[in-house]
């Protein structure tokens, strides 16, 4: 990297390098060099074949490419996408574009943003896939309008967007976290927050992102809001947090039946989750025909204006 410059890690195998203004000229033939060192190098373990070590960038400028850090990090992560698209092992700069209206500008960054908790954590990809599923499911249950189930879908791919920023041996620790490792864990519904915060018409989506962990009885985080002064996008969302947690296997627990999952989530109305939610999506998932299952394959992996669980609503 050149001098000045500041990198880490950013994902599993992703790495993110931040340089000044004036050293940007020095930028992309530092990251040309380091792609051709790696070019060099392979892996092998035990009796395999040797497997090269392939590299891809992509780079974006401010304010040129953007002029909030959400907007930096969602174009730089479709040009990466881009690079590794034509075939990998290439790097790509994004170019400056015409304004674009805000709708469109901040569907492209919540569909950069549902790929970054990909990148950081696939349980935690698979587990927002679910909480989707569920609110919306809850949502059409309830008999709320169509662009109310757009946003809170919505909030459901990105209700935990903020753990992109936890460290990852806390976010995969396998067995209990400390007093401690919690209170940092707790942070990631004020980051997620800040981090779509500037994004325009998100009102409703930030407010599930910051408020999903809150409980009924008042006992929750960040804000102990209680009752209604929790949003109901929010609320919504809790109950499909809860039962998507229940009902996925994890290191130091094996998934719940869906029987077992819906008794307990009966047990925690009137505490941690509001009752009437809790009675409406117990129904429809005993009773309704579509009702989302878990382990079935998730009919929306991305953000679409038009789209909702798979079906056309406009």
């Amino acid at each position: 990297m050149p001098p000045g410059a500041t990198w880490g890690r950013y994902g599993p195998d992703e790495f993110l390098a931040m340089t000044a203004a004036g050293d940007a000229a020095a930028l992309e033939p530092a990251i040309e060099q380091l792609r051709a060192t790696l070019a060099h190098m392979a892996l092998q373990f035990e009796g395999s074949e040797r497997l090269p070590v392939t590299f891809s960038a992509g780079i974006c400028r401010y304010p040129v490419n953007g002029e909030s850090v959400t907007t930096l990090l969602s174009t730089t992560a479709l040009t990466l996408d881009e690079a590794k698209a034509s075939g990998g092992d290439a790097i790509r700069a994004a170019e400056a574009s015409p304004p674009v209206p805000g709708s469109v500008k901040t569907l492209g960054i919540l569909e950069s943003l549902v790929r970054a908790v990909d990148t950081k954590d696939r349980y935690t990809r698979r587990h927002s896939e679910d909480v989707a599923r569920y609110a919306d499911f809850l949502a059409r249950e309830l008999g709320l309008d169509p662009d109310t189930r757009r946003a809170i879908h919505t909030a459901g791919l990105l209700h935990d967007v903020g753990k992109i920023a936890i460290p990852d041996g806390i976010l995969r620790k396998p067995g209990r976290l400390t007093d401690d490792e919690f209170a940092i864990v707790k942070q990631h519904v004020a980051l997620g927050d800040a981090i779509v915060r500037d994004l325009p018409d998100i009102d409703l989506i930030r407010a599930g992102i910051r408020h999903h962990h809150e409980r009924w009885d008042g006992r929750g985080y960040l804000d102990e809001l209680a009752a209604e002064q929790i949003p109901l996008v929010a609320r919504i969302l809790a109950v499909g947090d809860a039962f998507s947690a229940m009902t996925t296997t994890r290191p130091y627990r094996k998934a719940f039946s869906v029987d077992e999952a819906l008794k307990r989530l009966e047990d925690a109305a009137g505490s941690q989750l509001e009752a009437r939610l809790v009675e409406v999506f117990v129904r429809g998932i005993r009773s309704a025909s579509d009702a989302p299952l878990p382990g079935q394959p998730a009919l929306v992996s991305t953000v679409h204006p038009l789209i909702v669980a798979g079906r056309q609503v406009a």
